[in-house]
Formats: C-alpha cells, structure tokens, sequence
C-alpha cells in the first residue's frame, strides 16, 4: 500500500522506524514484522506465520503473553508496558475491528539505554 500524494509504502515507512514493530492476529500468530523486529536475536523461531509461543522459550515470558491475550480477548482497551529481561521497552496495543471484535496486538519496542536522559521536544 502506497502513501497518498508519494512513491513510499507503508512498509517503507516502518521499516525506517527506530523501534522493533509486530503484529500478531487475535490466534498469536505472527503477521507482519519491520526489517529491524526480523533482524533482533530471539530465543525460538520468529517468522512471520509462525505461532508465537514457538518464540517464548521461558516459562515466565509465555505466562505472560498469555495473560495478556486474555486481558485483550476480555476487552480491555488499555496497552500493555514492560521491559524485558533482555531490556527492550516494549509496548503491546490491542486492536479491534470496527464492531469492536479483539482482532490483533501490535507490538514494538526499543532498546534501553541506562546512560542517556530523555528530552522532550
């Protein structure tokens, strides 16, 4: 899909952000990833169709995902915020179709950087 009014895709676009980006359907599986989500290390396969508890090696991590699912399958609007152990800030956001129906996450994240300050602009 292209911008209006340019020669840019939208996987363009998210491929220059600075931030992981995924999208997961409502099944947990993986959909779409940008260029720099596909190229971080993971502990199990990460490819878009596969399931992502395929990736979560760690008990605790799966436990998680899955409560976090559920949250979003029960309606919660709300995103998800947590760094993981491998500290990445990362961010999941439920989405839901025009009726209302749970459809996917989108998630992304970034490294975290202990020696820098954050500046708003």
């Amino acid at each position: 899909m292209n911008i209006p009014n340019t020669n840019i895709t939208l996987d363009d676009l998210l491929d220059q952000m600075p931030i992981g980006i995924h999208y997961v359907d409502k099944d947990g599986f993986l959909r779409y990833q940008n260029k720099l989500a596909a190229s971080r290390p993971a502990q199990g396969r990460r490819e878009v169709g596969v399931n992502i508890q395929d990736c979560h090696a760690q008990s605790e991590s799966l436990e998680s995902i899955k409560r976090i699912f559920g949250d979003f399958k029960r309606g919660r609007k709300e995103p998800h915020f947590y760094v993981t152990q491998s500290g990445i800030k990362a961010v999941k956001v439920p989405i839901y179709d025009t009726e209302g129906n749970f459809i996917g996450i989108l998630s992304y994240g970034h490294s975290v950087c202990p020696t820098t300050t954050s500046r708003t602009f």
